[in-house]
């Protein structure tokens, strides 16, 4: 299978880069910015296309690894083109396959295929990818297919309903971008213990990192720590009082879900008061 990418971005230099190293043959790429694309050619070691009608002639496969937003603009250009028997498909989280339709029939070859891994980086985080789970929705007629497909990927494989991506990427976005909201908000509450930027910036990485580990090493329960598995309510009564008040709400509500995982930790442990605590 000849693949081709259309979006010379991080995702389709992260992406283009793995494969060939699994071994799929890469055709090259093409962009809006042919700079980009000789860019991602160069790293890839293709071929930088300055048609599209080109890289389409040349493939089995394209990747449409443009932003979310931009999707359906290449799609309706596709379209125009011929694409009848070509695999089109996207690395949107939250887009399905039925993007690419025409006149309200959906392309039979179009797929969604989405790695569960922030790509940060256009050259470098192709090097991460051997450890990366991907996700799959496509019809399931053609599933089998693309699983043959993709079979030189040796990565975790999960085939995704359409109707789930909402609450897929949503899910996504809770274990990634959300928690670097969580972690500006504690920065910003030890800036107002008065260290120094230095300390406020850099001591939290290894209680971040290390929790982060053991969550994954020994899953959410297992790795539960902290005044709220141990029900000391009178920490968190001083935590609330000394919480700023927008953030109290944030607080009780994330410490409600701690509760329930530190129950199913302690099913024999009374967290009624620790309860009636958190909802007063």
């Amino acid at each position: 299978m000849i693949i081709g990418f259309i979006g010379a971005g991080k995702v389709g230099c992260t992406l283009a880069k793995y494969f060939s190293l699994c071994g799929f043959s890469i055709a090259g790429f093409y962009s809006r910015s042919y700079e980009h694309a000789q860019e991602a050619s160069d790293f890839t070691q293709s071929k930088a296309y300055s048609s599209l009608g080109d890289l389409v002639n040349d493939c089995d496969c394209i990747f449409v690894t443009v932003s979310d937003s931009q999707i359906l603009v290449v799609w309706q250009e596709l379209c125009q083109l011929p694409i009848a028997n070509k695999w089109i498909g996207h690395c949107s989280g939250l887009l399905t396959s039925h993007i690419f339709s025409q006149n309200k029939i959906v392309h039979p070859f179009a797929f969604s295929l989405h790695p569960l891994y922030a790509i940060y980086d256009r050259f470098g985080c192709y090097s991460a990818m051997p450890g990366v789970s991907f996700t799959l929705e496509a019809n399931p007629h053609v599933i089998s297919q693309l699983q043959a497909l993709f079979t030189p990927l040796k990565n975790p494989l999960a085939i995704l309903s359409a109707s789930k991506k909402p609450l897929y990427h949503a899910a996504c976005v809770m274990l990634s971008n959300q928690v670097i909201a969580l972690v500006q908000i504690g920065i910003e509450l030890l800036n107002q213990c008065e260290f120094n930027s230095e300390f406020s910036e850099q001591a939290w990485h290894p209680l971040f990192l290390g929790n982060a580990n053991n969550t994954c090493k020994l899953g959410v329960i297992n790795a539960l720590t902290g005044p709220i598995e141990r029900g000391d309510i009178d920490t968190i009564k001083q935590h609330i009082m000394a919480m700023p008040n927008e953030l109290r709400p944030i607080y009780k509500q994330l410490s409600t879900i701690l509760l329930n995982i530190s129950r199913q930790k302690h099913p024999n442990n009374d967290y009624r008061q620790l309860e009636l605590e958190l909802f007063s």
